[in-house]
């Protein structure tokens, strides 16, 4: 695969879909890590859980219990980006949850 660059905020709030075409959340987060001078996407981060992660809120605090529910991290091979605006998963959202 080669590497393609991309404004990453362009990434956050984009709906995510799999390769049959069903919604598998929203992109709220992604973890990044410098290597040389470029900024490599580990992994991405979907759905309203992130979303709180993100925003370093914790359902402890909002409502007085933990948050069970972990954010859908897509591995960033996972994650087809060949058009930014409508990213895909290279998988089902089922084949996701398997590897998860």
């Amino acid at each position: 695969m080669k590497p393609q660059k991309i404004h990453l905020e362009l990434l956050v709030g984009k709906l995510v879909r799999d390769v049959n075409g069903a919604k598998v959340g929203r992109i709220r987060s992604l973890h990044a890590e410098k290597v040389g001078g470029d900024c490599v996407v580990r992994y991405y981060e979907l759905g309203g859980a992130a979303l709180l992660s993100r925003l370093g809120i914790s359902a402890l605090r909002l409502a007085g219990w933990p948050l069970r529910k972990e954010p859908q991290r897509v591995p960033w091979e996972q994650m087809d980006l060949s058009d930014p605006d409508a990213p895909r998963l290279r998988c089902t959202a089922e084949e996701l949850k398997r590897k998860s």
